[in-house]
């Protein structure tokens, strides 16, 4: 993430400008500051979705590379085809 691709606004500035805020975060993440401190990123709902669909695959390949840890203590008697 660059830099330049941030704007910071205000809290009371993002909050009566909302609609522009919302506009101008489909070409940069706004950093929305609360008494000068960063407490909430809007981000464009493109990026939001492959910011997730990035999570999904590394969780996929997590899993993979450890097992799903939920099937743990599953036992399969593979004799019988069935959880024992």
């Amino acid at each position: 993430m660059k830099i330049e691709n941030i704007t910071f606004k205000s809290l009371a500035d993002a909050k009566a400008k909302f609609s522009k805020v919302v506009e101008d975060s489909k070409e940069k993440d706004i950093v929305i500051t609360k008494n000068g401190v960063p407490a909430a990123v809007l981000i464009s709902y493109e990026k939001y979705t492959k910011i997730m669909k990035f999570i999904d695959e590394v969780r996929d390949i997590y899993l993979l590379d450890i097992g799903d840890p939920s099937l743990k203590n599953i036992v399969i008697d593979f004799d019988k085809n069935e959880e024992v």
